[in-house]
């Protein structure tokens, strides 16, 4: 799929997306309906992408170890992820590091919101790439999760535990230390 020429465009990449992800993402819409949103429209893909690396590692911690959901939201919401901490934490937990293609759009699309963010000029197609490649990022790696874990953690999380048994919140401490969570000088799992 080649980078959109206009508004109408990116709203056809949208309008693409699977119905799940299109309500996690619904306050995108209205910002990608007239073209004069763009930073704002950005902005909020990258508070959704961000909120998304936490509900994939959720999904794997839950889906594929068992861990408590709930003590596993309490660990994730401590967390300060850089991007290297993110990416270890996400292999620890998948067996597998984030896909290459997914990691190139995000660093794309990073660097166009970088230089927003510090006041430096871009241009509507500069905007629009941005948010091309923010898409695409979430559309591979929730793909990638749900292949995994059969959840999209850009999508409907309800029933993520299903019916199995769960590990007791203190055993789900010990198990998040193993994949990098927490913090590893605290011996108190209470």
């Amino acid at each position: 799929m080649s980078i959109p020429k206009s508004y109408k465009g990116l709203k056809l990449i949208y309008d693409a997306m699977d119905e799940d992800v299109r309500s996690y993402l619904s306050k995108l819409e209205p910002l990608l309906s007239d073209g004069n949103n763009y930073e704002i429209a950005l902005a909020y893909c990258f508070m959704k992408l961000e909120e998304g690396h936490h509900r994939a590692l959720k999904c794997g911690l839950v889906r594929n170890h068992d861990c408590n959901s709930e003590k596993v939201d309490t660990e994730l919401q401590k967390q300060h992820f850089t991007a290297e901490k993110y990416a270890a934490v996400f292999k620890n937990v998948f067996g597998k590091t984030i896909p290459s293609v997914a990691k190139d759009h995000l660093a794309k699309a990073q660097d166009i919101r970088n230089k927003i963010i510090h006041g430096k000029n871009t241009s509507d197609p500069n905007r629009r790439e941005a948010i091309y490649h923010a898409l695409q990022y979430m559309k591979i790696l929730g793909d990638f999760v749900k292949e995994e874990t059969q959840k999209n953690p850009y999508g409907d999380l309800r029933g993520l535990a299903g019916k199995k048994k769960l590990l007791p919140a203190k055993s789900t401490i010990w198990m998040l230390k193993g994949f990098g969570l927490g913090d590893k000088t605290s011996q108190d799992i209470a």
